[in-house]
């Protein structure tokens, strides 16, 4: 069995909003969930750790004895890390062995959003899989609709063989509020959450539509 885990690290601030955040109590975090591959979301690459300057995702991906793999979705230019790309990541226990980044078709008036494809080797040495992680706009149900097309055009290619889609897709569907309004009521009155569920909430159906499986929804 293969376990993986999504992961949005928030550019590497912690809950003081502090970056970048502890890589020790990171890595703990990590490592308590067994996960054998790791998506990461909003990754600043390179985001130089006080001090000795290495790489925040270098340094994680040490702590861990992981492989990792990064794909730029946009160049911000920020003032505390200027060098750095932002976008998606992934960690290994498995060897990667190709990977690439690619760029999701623009929404107008939404941020510019990422494919990170990567083919990892698994334990018996000759079969591959393939790993796509992405993060879809935390707005608008549509935009978030037309990133996921985007998507669907890369990964159509594996689409005759097992492969994995991780990432945040800052998507709800009316499953996670079956008999519980008062949920549905919380989420539609809290100003940034209200995009999430106002809509069509099609994100996950679509996704289901295609042959995925929600590993979250579908654990024992």
């Amino acid at each position: 069995m293969l376990r993986v885990l999504t992961y949005n690290i928030h550019g590497w601030r912690d809950e003081s909003g502090d970056a970048p955040a502890n890589m020790a109590a990171l890595a703990r975090i990590i490592q308590a969930s067994g996960a054998d591959v790791v998506a990461l979301n909003e990754v600043f690459h390179p985001m130089a750790m006080p001090g000795d300057g290495r790489a925040a995702l270098d340094e994680l991906s040490r702590l861990l004895g992981m492989s990792y793999a990064f794909g730029v979705a946009l160049m911000p230019q920020f003032a505390f890390a200027p060098l750095a790309s932002y976008g998606n990541a992934l960690l290994s226990r498995l060897p990667i062995l190709a990977h690439a980044g690619h760029h999701l078709t623009p929404v107008e008036g939404h941020e510019q959003r990422g494919l990170l494809e990567a083919r990892l080797l698994l334990d018996d040495g000759r079969t591959t899989l393939s790993v796509y992680v992405t993060h879809l706009d935390h707005r608008s149900e549509a935009a978030r609709l037309q990133q996921l097309a985007a998507v669907f055009q890369w990964t159509v290619r594996d689409r005759v063989r097992p492969h994995l889609l991780l990432g945040d897709f800052n998507a709800l569907t009316t499953d996670d509020f079956q008999n519980d309004q008062p949920a549905l009521d919380r989420v539609l009155a809290d100003e940034k959450l209200r995009n999430l569920a106002e809509s069509s909430m099609d994100v996950t159906a679509r996704l289901k539509r295609r042959g995925y499986v929600d590993a979250a929804a579908s654990q024992p």
